[in-house]
């Protein structure tokens, strides 16, 4: 008897224990996100995603921590909110596709390495890592040495003159490497369409850094044929033949790869072939391939020279070599993504994400675009403060859907940008949710769901007809292009799916094709649902229509717009990207069929775009109080809690947010 209530207590005090924690890490992440908008996290442990560093991720790989794997350095760029260099460790050893943690800064940003952290490239030499780099000026060769050592605390200034390199001010990238066969340690230097070699006529402990001489193919022409190339400097002995060849990508994410048919001593470098697996040329999965940063490097320490890429979308992608010379070239397999323990919820580089039901379970999921022209759904796993799972994109009979803008015009075959903007509901009206999609184009696209509640089935993105009252509007400048009565849009913004009339009929709500905020009101035809030309039905309180970007050209559309009761008088209010972050307008009421919305003011004054941001409402503690998640330039998902209708910003804890004494700020 005293045995059992002995373990009785045991398992009583235990669950004790056990309730506490768990209270500790609800009131952890609660407290966390009340605090402002701070990075959502997955809160899955074991979880894996691909490595991500945020945006336009540069590779520096090298053993960082000394246990005799590769690790990576990642330079993050391109973004205001993540800036800096991150530590990834291998926790997996020599092999294939190691497991990384997630990343931690190990270099801040205040103090960037070189003019804007771009330039950086790694130089293996004797055993240590340095890493060149432009200085502020970019007139001057920087070099932090032995990094893995140093952590960039020791730097050296390089005796070269950068502008004989590159005497128009182009960006340049520069690698330190025996170039000749002769021992001593040369520099390398790529600024994008040409490649320099600079010769040291010195020793490695007191360089003499010659005038540099361009670096041309056999034919005496640039060192690869394809124009459309990005020259930088990854060369190394992919062949493994004793002598340095060199790769370099496309436009388009094709590799280029010539060979040395020379000596090391003596360098003869082919044209240049694409690279190939079974036939068919490697391509990234980012198709923005001037953006790629290509590291040679033997990550798995097998004897042969992989490649390491980052991309535009923060990804890293390793291509093994195979050591096998299929039709003369060196055998890659085709890139993988690098996968991490999963920390931070990441929906892709310009992530736009909505929160919805997506699956029918009753848990709020997130559904995004992105960058790459994905679309992506996040489902909720439950909990107080939701567990989620890993990203997984949506398909069309098996296959991922992507959206790729061709090059603005039709018939051009290289697609590049994508910039998905998502919005569910319920479309044609038949009681399923489905899906309306803007993007780099221009172009709103429907996929029907043809499917069920829970089990979603997506059918082929069809365009949107308008019935135009006359000639078609479309803007002034947009990459897409418009067939019939279709909708071209301001690119990269939200087509909102909304009843503005109440009449029991979804209609579209976005800007015009001069960025003012307009429905296209459906009606009902002989059972067919029709959509009507733009009307402005957005109004300031003086009666003005609202223009919600007034720019043009390039910097036109770009908008995220959502509509929900921000400030609980059971009015739908307006939140909309705005630097540095979102905006909101009070639903005034309506006046002659109008909506009359009031500028308020920011919700979120961190600084978090890059381009812009995506503001979605949710409420996943299920408090009633609607909270703030914000899609990024980096992918990374922030969120904020609120405690109260009251607060309405993140600039005050007291007291009802006022309007602001200005009209609107200018986009």
């Amino acid at each position: 008897m005293k045995t059992i209530r002995l373990n009785v207590g045991v398992l009583i005090f235990a669950g004790f224990l056990f309730f506490h924690a768990a209270q500790g890490q609800k009131n952890s992440l609660y407290n966390n996100y009340q605090n402002g908008v701070e990075k959502l996290v997955y809160n899955n442990p074991g979880a894996l995603v691909d490595l991500d560093v945020g945006f336009k991720s540069i590779p520096l790989p090298m053993d960082f921590d000394g246990d005799g794997d590769m690790d990576l350095l990642m330079v993050s760029t391109g973004s205001y909110a993540e800036v800096g260099v991150f530590y990834f460790e291998n926790i997996s050893g020599n092999v294939d596709n190691p497991i990384f943690r997630a990343g931690e800064e190990v270099y801040p940003e205040r103090n960037p390495i070189g003019s804007d952290w771009q330039d950086v490239v790694p130089s293996e030499v004797n055993g240590a890592v340095h890493v060149l780099v432009p200085d502020f000026t970019g007139t001057n060769l920087t070099m932090y040495e032995d990094v893995p050592q140093h952590v960039f605390w020791k730097k050296s200034d390089l005796s070269v003159n950068i502008m004989e390199c590159a005497p128009n001010g182009e960006r340049s990238f520069w690698k330190m490497i025996d170039f000749d066969g002769d021992a001593v340690y040369d520099l390398i230097c790529g600024t994008g369409k040409s490649v320099m070699f600079v010769k040291n006529s010195g020793t490695n402990e007191k360089p003499v850094y010659e005038k540099p001489i361009k670096i041309t193919n056999q034919s005496g022409k640039s060192i690869a044929k394809d124009s459309y190339l990005s020259l930088e400097t990854p060369f190394a002995d992919y062949d493994n033949d004793g002598d340095l060849d060199y790769v370099a990508m496309t436009e388009y994410s094709n590799i280029i790869y010539s060979e040395n048919r020379g000596t090391k001593k003596q360098y003869k470098f082919g044209e240049g072939d694409t690279l190939r697996y079974k036939g068919k040329p490697i391509q990234f999965v980012a198709k923005s391939g001037d953006t790629h940063k290509l590291r040679p490097v033997d990550f798995n320490a097998d004897g042969f020279i992989d490649i390491v890429a980052g991309d535009q979308e923060g990804k890293v992608s390793f291509l093994k070599n195979t050591g096998k010379i299929v039709n003369g070239a060196p055998e890659f397999m085709p890139p993988v993504f690098f996968q991490q323990e999963a920390k931070y919820v990441d929906m892709g580089a310009h992530a736009t994400p909505r929160v919805f039901d997506w699956d029918g379970d009753g848990l709020d999921d997130i559904v995004s675009g992105n960058n790459a022209g994905f679309l992506v759904f996040l489902k909720n796993l439950g909990g107080y403060m939701p567990k989620w799972d890993t990203p997984k994109y949506l398909e069309i009979d098996g296959t991922p859907i992507r959206f790729l803008q061709k090059e603005y015009v039709p018939g051009t075959e290289h697609p590049q940008y994508s910039y998905t903007n998502v919005v569910p509901g319920d479309w044609d009206m038949d009681g399923l949710p489905d899906l309306l999609v803007n993007d780099h184009s221009g172009n709103v696209m429907w996929l029907k769901n043809k499917g069920s509640r829970t089990k979603p089935k997506l059918s082929q993105p069809q365009g949107l007809e308008v019935n135009w009252e006359g000639k078609p509007l479309e803007p002034k400048w947009v990459p897409g292009y418009r067939r019939g009565n279709e909708l071209l849009a301001p690119w990269r913004t939200t087509p909102y799916i909304m009843d503005f009339d109440e009449d029991g009929l979804n209609d579209l709500v976005m800007l015009d094709y001069e960025g003012y905020l307009a429905v296209y009101p459906r009606s009902k035809k002989e059972g067919k649902l029709l959509l009507g030309h733009p009307q402005r039905n957005f109004i300031f309180p003086d009666g003005t229509p609202i223009r919600l970007n007034q720019l043009e050209g390039k910097s036109n559309g770009r908008m995220k717009i959502i509509f929900a009761d921000w400030d609980g008088d059971g009015l739908k209010d307006l939140i909309f990207s705005h630097k540095p972050a979102a905006s909101w307008m009070k639903n005034k009421g309506t006046k002659d069929g109008k909506m009359i919305l009031q500028y308020m003011g920011r919700v979120v004054s961190r600084s978090l775009m890059g381009h812009d941001d995506c503001p979605v409402v949710s409420d996943f503690n299920k408090d009633g109080v609607p909270d703030l998640l914000v899609g990024t330039e980096t992918g990374v998902l922030y969120y904020w809690q609120r405690p109260s209708f009251d607060i309405t910003t993140t600039m005050t804890t007291s007291g009802k947010q006022t309007p602001t004494k200005h009209k609107y700020f200018k986009r």
